[in-house]
């Protein structure tokens, strides 16, 4: 074998070691991209109930897309009490770039700029779509806000920068600019429960841990999105 047959021979069959590695670890690589540090979180959210399916953008109301979601410590403030709700207590397993920028966006289900009550009569709350924004601007990245009267921090995922589709690179731009190809946050799963028995469990003494709660099925059962009636 020739010197540059040989080269070749070895620089082929190191690609090819390197393609198997790819192809066999390639879920690992995307959910901790390469340059960015990443974490996989577990938050949660409070799914007014009964609602529509789809927002007026075709986005999930059960998914966590141009959303806010709460840490553990946010979100058992924000379902103290709540015994008696009828709304969903959602909790995501998200992965998401920690390093900055982290500008936090509220996020809003609005119409024209105004929000939409989930009293709304079904033909109003069909013309309403999820709205994130840090001041006048679009949310382009996930981001978070530690509130004071909780302590805990609330976290933002906009549509715009979702893993999935085209949006395959992971990279967090500057706020305000975003790549059609560039992602920074991804769910990985979701399980769905009863705020009413969230609620009920957490205000006993010792309170269990929302995890324990939502890992623990009879506390609290979980519900299968495939039985959710949504308001037509």
């Amino acid at each position: 074998m020739s010197p540059a047959t040989h080269k070749f021979a070895h620089a082929l069959l190191g690609a090819t070691f390197w393609l198997a590695l790819l192809s066999w670890s390639g879920q690992a690589l995307a959910a901790c991209p390469g340059a960015s540090p990443c974490e996989t979180i577990n938050v949660y959210r409070i799914q007014s109930w009964p609602t529509i399916q789809f927002d007026a953008a075709g986005r999930p109301l059960i998914s966590i897309q141009e959303a806010n979601g709460a840490d553990e410590k946010a979100f058992k403030v924000a379902v103290s009490g709540q015994t008696a709700s009828t709304a969903l207590a959602i909790r995501y397993n998200v992965t998401r770039i920690e390093d900055p920028p982290n500008d936090y966006c509220e996020c809003n289900l609005e119409n024209n700029a105004k929000g939409c009550p989930s009293s709304l009569p079904p033909l109003q709350l069909h013309q309403c779509s999820r709205v994130c924004r840090r001041g006048n601007l679009a949310c382009t990245g996930t981001g978070f806000n530690v509130k004071q009267d909780s302590g805990g921090k609330w976290y933002s995922f906009p549509a715009a920068t979702q893993c999935g589709g085209v949006r395959v690179n992971w990279k967090k731009h500057s706020f305000g600019a975003v790549k059609a190809t560039s992602c920074d946050w991804l769910e990985n799963s979701r399980v769905i429960k009863r705020v009413s028995c969230i609620a009920t469990a957490l205000a006993t003494a010792p309170a269990p841990s929302l995890d324990a709660l939502f890992n623990n099925n009879a506390i609290c059962p979980a519900i299968a999105e495939a039985t959710l009636v949504y308001i037509p």
